[in-house]
């Protein structure tokens, strides 16, 4: 018989099937054997925190050897931590524990190789240490991740193998390249393990050194790792300020790189100083629609930042539009997919504050985008109408200028992106400036009245005060107001109703025209811009005006499902 790969470590396999009597020739005997020298897990202390902790044992010629120990953190295990990326490729060769095969990751497998010295050493590496085959533990252990990085003695950051040998303390060109080029560094969970290092030490091949010789050396290969770099190394710095909160995690972090999506929040939350601690729990069997949910709830009942210029509720408020829309963004439109597809509204008792600004009332509609996508006429008789609509120069300057860059974006627009703009279903979701009038603003004559001239129609372009120009939902009225918030590009249409003071309908959401805001540009990874809002391109210090507290500001108490309906993007 011929074994010519069994996953991916095959030869020590094979040795093993050498050692069954002649008459063992099929794959499901060697199945049957295998399953005696495969390594299995003890399962952890379930009435204490505990880890396993792998002991490398000294370099042989042989495979890498090691033993599995499992250790309550009351005992005060000495260990350092392994911090490396896993790879896309699935495992290749082996490794033995306690004697017995165990698969391992290529880079793994260098990491240790590579870190074997003539004495036992002691390791924590979570492939290994971590049953990955069991939920209940996965979620239990990546919950400690943060207890254990800084329970470490050092954490020991592989890069992978060296593009030379180092001698004398030289570092070459070439591996430079290989340092500042390592896909370690877009990866997410590399940034908790070396925020809560007490010490990091660096591992090129078995060259080994620490972050004095990466922020001061003057090598130009180094420039491409900067911008990467800075973030992780600001935090590290400020890892016991007020810094370390979710939002600012999440938004400086959002391009970090994980296989997982749920990561994008359970990969940062050993950091986090703000907030309640039982608030978001690591469970990778939830929905990214229930994740979402907690991580909303999280942020809303969390104090607002010392240094924030509004009052504790108005900053919770301010922000949550430009939050929920982050979030969605950061899940990669899992979201919307779950709340799509599913028939029920999870979410029926949730409700939330959002304090926007209204930018101004709509002074006309036009015809749809495919119109003017399709109609030389219909865009050129639109282009036309603004010198009616606006009196004043600047402004029909500032409409023709930002209808002509919003035109070429119309343009990349999707039909089903096109189809959201459309009226909000919701019976819930109401606005108000001043006073919040209860859970049930609108008797049962408005709605009825507000919602009977609403219907599913077409979007249209639009035209508003102080040259406004976008998309609305067909169903919007010239002297509706359009609504636009804090550091996001997300608008929402909204009608005074005539029969009560201080009551809005939220009609739905509504794509215009603005500016590129700060935390949206390419460059911007640090920490002091990423909490650094604007709006509209107002600054907005402590003790300057804010629209947010004038009498142009609005409250928008919205259901969840219409929070995230309205700050989708999909």
């Amino acid at each position: 018989m011929t074994l010519t790969r069994y996953r991916g470590y095959e030869f020590a396999l094979l040795a093993q099937f050498e050692q069954l009597s002649p008459q063992h020739t099929t794959l499901g005997d060697l199945n049957e054997h295998l399953s005696n020298i495969m390594f299995s897990y003890e399962p952890l202390d379930p009435k204490a925190d505990s880890l396993r902790i792998l002991t490398l044992l000294p370099r042989s010629k042989g495979p890498v050897a090691c033993t599995l120990e499992n250790r309550t953190f009351r005992s005060k295990p000495e260990f350092e931590a392994l911090s490396y990326t896993w790879g896309t490729k699935p495992e290749s060769t082996h490794i033995t524990i306690n004697g017995e095969l165990f698969p391992v990751r290529e880079n793994l497998y260098n990491a240790l190789r590579s870190l074997q010295t003539g004495k036992p050493r002691a390791l924590w590496v979570d492939a290994v240490c971590i049953n990955q085959k069991d939920m209940a533990e996965r979620n239990a252990q990546v919950s400690l991740m943060a207890f254990i990085y800084t329970r470490a003695q050092r954490v020991l950051a592989w890069l992978g193998p060296w593009a030379e040998r180092v001698q004398n303390d030289y570092f070459s060109d070439q591996n430079w390249y290989i340092f500042s080029h390592n896909p370690y560094w877009t990866r997410l969970w590399i940034i908790q393990e070396l925020v809560l290092a007490p010490e990091v030490r660096f591992y090129l091949g078995r060259y080994e050194f620490g972050w004095d010789m990466v922020t001061s050396t003057q090598n130009p290969e180094w420039r491409a790792l900067e911008g990467r770099s800075e973030a992780i190394h600001q935090f590290r710095e400020k890892r016991y300020t007020s810094a370390q909160r979710l939002e600012n995690l999440i938004e400086v972090f959002r391009k970090a790189e994980c296989t997982e999506k749920r990561d994008k929040i359970y990969g940062l939350l050993g950091m986090v100083l703000d907030g309640s601690d039982s608030a978001i729990k690591v469970d990778y069997g939830i929905g990214f629609a229930q994740l979402y949910a907690q991580v909303i709830e999280f942020h809303q009942t969390s104090d607002a930042p010392r240094d924030s210029p509004f009052p504790n509720d108005v900053d919770r408020a301010a922000k949550l539009i430009r939050f929920s829309q982050l979030l969605q963004n950061v899940f990669e439109g899992e979201v919307a997919k779950e709340v799509n597809s599913s028939p029920d509204d999870p979410w029926s008792e949730l409700s939330y504050t959002a304090r926007g600004y209204i930018a101004g009332e709509i002074l006309k509609l036009g015809p749809s985008p495919s119109e003017v996508a399709s109609s030389i006429r219909a865009d050129k008789s639109w282009r036309l109408s603004f010198s009616r609509v606006f009196k004043n120069t600047d402004e029909q300057q500032k409409a023709r200028r930002d209808y002509e860059a919003f035109s070429k974006k119309m343009l990349d627009w999707s039909e089903s992106y096109l189809a959201g703009i459309k009226k909000l279903d919701s019976g819930s979701s109401y606005g108000f400036q001043f006073v919040d009038p209860g859970p049930n603003p609108l008797d049962e004559q408005e709605k009825t009245g507000a919602e009977d001239k609403l219907a599913d129609s077409e979007a249209r372009l639009v035209l508003g005060d102080g040259g406004i120009v976008g998309v609305v939902p067909g169903d919007a009225q010239e002297g509706d107001y359009i609504c636009t918030f804090l550091g996001c590009n997300v608008a929402v249409v909204v009608r005074k109703l005539e029969t009560a003071a201080d009551r809005f309908l939220v009609l739905g959401p509504a794509r215009i025209h603005q500016e590129q805001s700060e935390w949206q540009t390419e460059e911007d990874d640090d920490i002091e811009r990423a909490i650094a809002y604007d709006m509209k391109g107002l600054k907005i210090e402590e003790g300057s005006s804010s629209p947010f507290l004038s009498d142009a500001g609005i409250n928008l108490r919205l259901d969840l499902r219409s929070l995230q309906n309205l700050t989708s993007n999909s």
